[in-house]
Formats: C-alpha cells, structure tokens, sequence
C-alpha cells in the first residue's frame, strides 16, 4: 500500500452532494495523485521527524491525526504542514544521518537493517555521508511539490490514489 497526495477541491469537499461534486469535476479536473511513498515509510518518516526534529514536532503535533490516518488537510493546515515540513528540513539539515541509526538499535519502530538501508542509498546519491533531511530528501520533494501546488490554487490537499 502506498501513500498518495493531491491537490483537494476547495475546503468543505468532503460535505459535497454527488450534484456538487459533478458540477465540480466537469469545471475542474482532478489533479492525478502523487505517489509519496509507501505507508510503512510515511509512518516511519513522520515518526523520525518527529524524534529528531523539535521544531517540525512542535508544528506538525496539531495535525498527526490526520496525517497518520491519511486524512485530508484544509487549505490553512496545507500552509501549517508545509511550514512544518520546512522547519523539519531546515534543522534535520544539520544532522548526520548517523542519528538515525543510532536511534534504530533503541527503539522498534524501524529496524537498524532498514533504516542503515536507507542511509546507504542516500549516501549514494549525494556521494558523501547524508544528514538526516538528504535520507528524506526524496519523500520531501515529492511533498512539497504537491504542497506548492495547493498553496498556488489556495486550496488543501487530500490523501489518497484519486
């Protein structure tokens, strides 16, 4: 199973009548999801973000429901979600992924083969030893690509393969 964002229709979609969402999809095309990742890496991400980033912690606390769960986001919590996802880059930024794998070997919630995995893959596309943002790197980009979007059409996002 994977994870997948969209850009959402206006905030209140979810309220729609089937003559609402019609009239909707005529005049706007659904904008085709992105896959972010899979649901055991989203899980695993927002778990570590949230271990090794205080500010992203303290931003992304108010919307953890709905990001675990896979449920759709406001236009304001898009902007709340991606400041948060900023923060996190910016001060994951300054940290060796090490961190990482150090957390691995205490806590169960990715396994140190994984998570070493992961490390090595990103040390192989930024050809040294990656900080803790260039192991997410790739789930960030596609993240706020999809946030960009909905910033520039002022609308929310949704989760989901629509």
């Amino acid at each position: 199973m994977s994870v997948y964002l969209s850009v959402a229709p206006p905030d209140g979609f979810t309220r729609w009548s089937d003559a609402d969402w019609d009239r909707w999809l005529r005049e706007h095309p659904w904008e085709a999801a992105e896959r972010v990742c899979s649901r055991e890496d989203w899980a695993v991400f927002l778990y570590q973000v949230r271990q090794h980033s205080e500010r992203g912690k303290n931003l992304l606390e108010p919307l953890m429901e709905q990001l675990v769960n896979e449920r759709p986001l406001s236009t304001e919590e898009a902007e709340d979600f991606k400041a948060a996802l900023s923060a996190a880059r910016e001060e994951l930024a300054k940290k060796p992924a090490s961190l990482l794998a150090e957390a691995a070997k205490i806590s169960p919630f990715a396994s140190p083969e994984e998570v070493d995995s992961r490390i090595a893959a990103a040390r192989t596309r930024v050809g040294r030893e990656p900080t803790v943002a260039e192991v997410w790197g790739e789930l960030l980009d596609r993240v706020d690509k999809v946030l960009e979007n909905a910033a520039r059409e002022r609308r929310g996002v949704y989760f989901g393969n629509v």
